[in-house]
């Protein structure tokens, strides 16, 4: 196994360095680290809600009642026993929650609300998540400069949306904005892959390949990409390939699977492969 990547492993950097492993894929590890387990980690969330309506709903782990108003602003209702605050004041009652204020709630969590007009995200996170977890590195292949290519953006039909499942209980499908497909030639074999448009300011090309179900997840993996326009050309390094939210808590990172046609029918040996977590220190 490559090295796991935790905190320790910036002692590695010179010696990764000096075996021409490039600082700015190093630097990139250190920020998917972050990303992953850093003070605002994704390994942390608990809760990833939307609030749309004005019919009062709960969210699994979190107290209170979240709706909209007729106003379109995201209110709670809470008794104090329930030990909701906004901005450091306990809701006893009904209270606006402003997007952007700090929400706290019982065992330590923290909350995150965000949106306007009657549409909202609730993030909730737990800080201890990932020491009770065992989380402590993320195991990958080791580098390979070859899995370096130049690809580039191709224009789909406007409007194109690809139908994809999710990985919710039981499993669903839904119809996901595809702007572009990524093309990149790999062995003097061009491929076509299709590009998701899933998340704010960026694309994702989630894709599947030989290594599946064995060294790497079956779901596949993802590559996330920049917000370019069509023609344009873009560097694909699937170094850094990465495993999707999904393995960090499966209720509530509901994400997409691979489109139909995004196999690449090889073992590419770059990129992550599977959490790392150390049972001795789950609690």
């Amino acid at each position: 196994m490559a090295a796991p990547q935790t905190p320790s492993h910036q002692q590695a950097t010179a010696d990764n360095a000096s075996n021409g492993v490039p600082a700015d894929y190093e630097a990139w590890r250190q920020g998917r680290w972050e990303e992953i387990a850093g003070a605002n980690g994704k390994a942390k969330v608990v809760t990833n809600g939307k609030i749309t309506d004005r019919d009062p709903r709960t969210l699994p782990g979190v107290p209170g009642e979240w709706s909209t108003n007729e106003a379109g602003a995201l209110i709670v209702t809470a008794k104090a026993a329930d030990g909701v605050t906004i901005d450091g004041t306990t809701v006893d009652g009904t209270a606006e929650v402003p997007s952007g204020c700090s929400l706290e709630f019982p065992k330590d969590m923290v909350g995150f609300a965000g949106g306007a007009d009657g549409s909202y995200g609730l993030v909730v996170m737990d800080h201890g998540a990932v020491e009770r977890s065992g989380l402590s590195g993320i195991d990958t292949f080791p580098y390979d400069p070859t899995w370096v290519f130049e690809g580039q953006y191709r224009a789909a039909p406007e409007g194109r949306r690809i139908e994809v499942g999710r990985l919710t209980t039981p499993r669903s499908t839904e119809a996901i904005l595809a702007p572009v497909d990524l093309v990149v030639t790999i062995n003097c074999t061009e491929y076509v892959l299709a590009v998701l448009q899933d998340f704010p300011g960026q694309r994702l090309v989630i894709f599947t390949d030989e290594t599946n179900g064995a060294e790497t997840p079956a779901i596949g993996r993802w590559l996330v990409l920049p917000l370019l326009e069509a023609d344009s050309t873009l560097t694909v390094d699937f170094n850094q390939a990465t495993l999707s939210h999904h393995h960090l808590n499966p209720a509530v990172f509901v994400c997409p699977l691979s489109p139909p046609g995004n196999h690449l029918p090889m073992r590419v040996e770059a990129g992550e492969r599977a959490l790392i977590h150390d049972t001795g220190n789950q609690g």
